[in-house]
């Protein structure tokens, strides 16, 4: 009777091992066949990663946007929908204004909110070097303000429109325009 117990108890514990092996098996292959998928996206949870909002200078504020946008993998296509929980100001009411399909799109709601070539030229000229700042601090302001000047113009690659604006420039500024 003890053999025979001895027995039933083997039996068990090698139909166990048996049974856990194929539990472990069968584990493994469903991990392996069913990718890890990342947690789906929440626009509450970026909206604290994005820095506050400067409506004093708009265009360094949406480029560190687009880089927290894309070091965190945000989904372009929520881009808008962050953004717009940031916005205060003159900018909040550039974005009340536009019609809902505009806001939904990042770029058309970027370049709403981003500041007319006339100023980014006024801004280049009037631009004075404070006491606290180094020349290099200043040339690179003012490296900053002409290069975003000319690009809200499209003139960076097109020697002639660039041509076109220096001229514009000067016929304004020789009438105090």
């Amino acid at each position: 009777m003890e053999l025979e117990f001895e027995e039933q108890q083997k039996q068990r514990q090698d139909e166990y091992k048996m049974r856990k092996l194929e539990l472990e098996s069968s584990r493994l292959t469903l991990s392996a066949s069913a990718p890890l998928q990342p947690p789906p996206f929440r626009v509450d949870a970026a909206v604290k990663l994005i820095p506050k909002f400067t409506e004093y200078d708009v265009e360094t504020f949406l480029i560190s946007f687009e880089k927290m946008a894309k070091l965190n993998a945000f989904p372009p296509d929520k881009y808008a929908a962050v953004l717009q929980a940031h916005l205060t100001g003159n900018a909040l009411k550039v974005f009340t204004e536009l019609p809902v399909e505009e806001c939904c799109d990042y770029s058309t709601l970027k370049a709403a909110l981003l500041v007319v070539p006339e100023v980014y030229r006024k801004r280049f000229r009037t631009l004075t070097k404070s006491h606290a700042e180094t020349y290099s601090e200043f040339v690179f302001r003012l490296n900053t303000q002409f290069t975003r000047g000319i690009e809200s113009e499209d003139a960076h690659s097109d020697i002639t429109l660039l041509r076109d604006v220096i001229q514009r420039e000067q016929f304004n500024a020789s009438f105090g325009w």
